[in-house]
């Protein structure tokens, strides 16, 4: 895996890992309830699910790499930034607010689909299979770090929640674009 690619995909997940409306807030909700064993299990659940519809779709789909599929794919990470510039908030399905695991599994299946993270997982497919595996085992590394680093102070959670994800994650979305175009050039 080259250096570069590396980096747009850590990068991804570790922004992922630490955007607190991704889950995060949703484990230390169960964490409110007294569901204490479920908090920890939360992230893990919420992103095997957000992931498995995109890693099923490339899957489905195996496309190959080529000058036409990079020059699409770059086109679709490009219309993914702007869609997620101008009507992001939007992409959110706030789901029930009952502390189950089948909630977060509903809520991150059908965000995965709203925010089209499957134009990510197509990406990284084309860069390279194992980082299919690498971004999701990334994200939950840094939720559940994050996660137990919150339950001790939550004063980490707090101020997770003061800074703006969409627009870090617009950048290294913008990052993986580089990556893909850059042999092209």
């Amino acid at each position: 895996m080259l250096p570069l690619t590396l980096i747009a995909i850590l990068s991804l997940g570790i922004v992922e890992g630490l955007d607190p409306y991704k889950g995060l807030l949703f484990s230390y909700y169960f964490y409110s309830f007294r569901k204490v064993k479920e908090s920890y299990v939360v992230p893990i659940v919420s992103t095997i699910t957000y992931y498995i519809v995109g890693i099923l779709i490339v899957e489905w789909l195996n496309i190959s790499d080529n000058i036409l599929t990079r020059g699409i794919m770059f086109s679709l990470l490009l219309v993914h930034v702007l869609i997620k510039l101008v009507i992001g908030k939007v992409l959110h399905y706030p789901s029930n607010m009952r502390p189950k695991i089948l909630n977060v599994i509903q809520w991150s299946a059908i965000n995965s689909i709203i925010q089209m993270n499957f134009i990510i997982l197509l990406t990284l497919s084309i860069l390279s299979k194992p980082s299919l595996i690498l971004l999701p085992i990334t994200v939950i590394i840094v939720r559940e770090t994050t996660y137990c680093l919150s339950v001790k102070n939550n004063k980490i959670l707090l101020k997770l929640t003061e800074y703006n994800f969409d627009y870090f994650y617009l950048i290294t979305v913008l990052l993986l674009g580089i990556v893909i175009i850059l042999p092209l050039l």
